[in-house]
């Protein structure tokens, strides 16, 4: 019976709202919103409290040597960085040691460029055939066949322009997809004066008469480079 009638005298307490002539003013200030406003209030309090009482037991006599070579700007005060300006001749050896270096850096490049032209001379050497000293007309055989193919797999020497061309040409027509009717006419269309390594690498779409669908050939895997 007792938590009957506790709960029957119970009511919901609400908080006040802002009046409505007052809404302009925005939403009604609460407990807490006050204790944060006044805290902040007092906390100004104390440090305008504090910062009186340091103003008021400063002695006006205080005085330091190193004030001599200190200043204040607008009563705030200002200290030098030592950023003093270099006199003339100091400013002539660093240009002096800038030349240097540029003279120094200069020098190691073109080093380095002439013993890369070196080893490239070597290797175009390699390349071309060499006279003796004693019989100019005797010439010292260069390299073989085999050992330049190895040279320019390894990607030391670049492949003659002719060859880049008629490899280029070859993907280039290989790539072209003829349509033809029967094995006969795909042969016919297929040669036109080229290797039969160039002929048997391009495609050929032909027609099933049976069904009269286009078997596709796939290419060929080549490895690439």
């Amino acid at each position: 019976m007792s938590s009957l009638r506790n709960s029957l005298h119970r009511r919901n307490h609400k908080e006040r709202s802002q009046l409505s002539h007052r809404a302009r003013l925005g939403i009604l200030e609460k407990h807490k919103d006050y204790v944060l406003r006044a805290r902040d209030y007092h906390s100004k309090q104390d440090r305008i409290t504090r910062l009186r009482q340091k103003a008021a037991d400063r002695n006006k006599d205080e005085f330091y040597f190193g004030m001599n070579r200190q200043g204040t700007q607008g009563g705030v005060h200002v200290q030098d960085r030592g950023n003093e300006a270099l006199p003339e001749d100091v400013v002539k050896v660093l240009k002096t040691q800038d030349e240097n270096y540029l003279r120094t850096m200069r020098t190691a490049g073109l080093k380095k460029i002439d013993r890369l032209k070196g080893q490239l001379s070597a290797l175009a050497d390699l390349v071309q055939p060499l006279a003796t000293d004693n019989d100019p007309d005797d010439v010292e055989d260069g390299l073989d066949h085999e050992e330049l193919e190895v040279l320019r797999e390894a990607g030391i020497l670049a492949a003659p322009a002719k060859t880049r061309r008629r490899r280029s040409g070859a993907s280039l027509k290989g790539k072209h997809i003829v349509f033809v009717e029967d094995e006969d006419a795909g042969v016919e269309s297929g040669d036109d004066g080229d290797d039969d390594e160039e002929s048997e690498s391009r495609a050929v779409k032909k027609v099933d008469e049976k069904t009269w669908k286009p078997r596709v050939y796939k290419w060929r895997l080549e490895r690439k480079r």
